[in-house]
């Protein structure tokens, strides 16, 4: 069996996540820096 592609798909699928979970978290804090700049202006 090939270990190489056990570890290999594991980790792509981490990063996706990863990487998705950052952007919901930036935009997140965009929305909230939007709507406060709205209220002081």
């Amino acid at each position: 069996m090939n270990t190489n592609k056990i570890k290999k798909i594991p980790t792509t699928e981490i990063k996706e996540k990863i990487k998705k979970s950052k952007f919901d978290v930036l935009t997140n804090e965009n929305d909230f820096l939007v709507k406060n700049l709205k209220k002081a202006g």
